[in-house]
């Protein structure tokens, strides 16, 4: 089962829930046969996106531009569908923060998926 994994960042910087839910979203893809698929939105360096491969992540993707510069869920949530449509992901995994939950149940809805809390 591919699993995709929204890491957080500020400043340019990966924050460590981003690692927590790498970490998680690594023990479902290797229970079920599946790969992990990192995104994250916003001005991240390639050396900063490498190291989500240190927490079990086969692909990062980083998705930027003027319109996504500031945090605004439903487009953040747009950006992670598309990513989980493109991927064949079966589970997306978020953090239990501010972002995570304001963007879960759009991004369920825009996937036509359940919602775990």
């Amino acid at each position: 089962m591919n699993v995709l994994v929204y890491i957080e960042s500020t400043e340019g910087k990966l924050k460590k829930s981003a690692f927590e839910v790498l970490s998680y979203g690594y023990s479902i893809a290797s229970t079920t046969g599946g790969t992990v698929t990192a995104i994250s939105i916003g001005q991240v360096s390639a050396e900063e996106l490498a190291k989500a491969g240190k927490y079990g992540a086969a692909k990062v993707l980083n998705a930027g531009g003027d319109q996504l510069k500031g945090f605004v869920n439903q487009a953040y949530a747009s950006v992670i569908a598309e990513a989980a449509k493109n991927t064949a992901a079966e589970v997306v995994v978020l953090a239990n923060t501010f972002s995570g939950k304001g963007m879960a149940p759009r991004i369920a809805v825009k996937l036509s998926a359940g919602l775990v809390d």
